[in-house]
């Protein structure tokens, strides 16, 4: 775990990020300025159970492109902790340990209209809704089509807080860069910069990952 603080609000944004991207870091940085949190953890997922049969690279390779990504950012950490736990990775269970691990913290969890419209089919989803804000950007092709700013009120009960916003649909730009696409365009040797940090495309180049299917 190489988040900075025992106490306070954390925004956890999870993913494979296959490889992390600036739509990631704007969508990071966004909720860092703009959703009241002290810091946001980009937890690098090792194996998600909805992209089981996905090829992805090893979780190191991924892992140290976040923090290539993020290191002159002094709010934005990487986390291995799901390297760590039981796979395939489950977010309920993720948060159950990080409730344990960080009690003085309050986590809210970063996810994309997409995510939040299928929240239901999440293991233990209820648990995710009743501990934790949900802080969710839109996606273009969610279904949902761009939800307006709105939010939504709850009883904290785990930190014993009067109360804590349990749903805030923010105004987070909408960046159209998929790692998908990403992948297929190292693969066809096209250009991608700007797509990446440079940091990030060196390391990609030095490692000669994605070169082949």
């Amino acid at each position: 775990m190489t988040g900075r603080t025992n106490k306070g609000k954390v925004g956890l944004y999870f993913g494979s990020f296959n490889p992390v991207h600036s739509g990631h870091l704007v969508i990071a940085n966004h909720m860092v300025s703009r959703a009241g949190l002290d810091q946001v953890w980009i937890v690098v997922t090792p194996t998600s159970p909805f992209k089981l049969k996905d090829k992805m690279i090893p979780e190191e390779h991924r892992l140290q492109m976040v923090q290539l990504a993020i290191a002159d950012n002094p709010f934005i950490f990487s986390s291995d902790i799901e390297f760590k736990l039981e796979r395939p990775s489950y977010t309920a269970d993720t948060l159950a340990h990080l409730r344990k691990k960080f009690p003085e913290v309050s986590f809210s969890v970063i996810l994309g209209e997409d995510n939040y419209e299928n929240l239901h089919k999440w293991k233990n989803f209820k648990s995710i809704e009743e501990n934790h804000r949900l802080l969710v950007y839109p996606r273009k092709l969610s279904k949902m089509g761009g939800l307006p700013p709105q939010e939504t009120t709850m009883k904290d009960t785990y930190l014993g807080l009067d109360s804590s916003k349990a749903v805030l649909f923010t105004e987070a730009p909408m960046i159209a860069i998929s790692s998908t696409y990403i992948r297929e365009a190292i693969l066809d040797k096209q250009d991608v910069q700007y797509l990446l940090p440079d940091t990030v495309i060196s390391y990609i180049g030095n490692n000669h990952l994605y070169e082949i299917e």
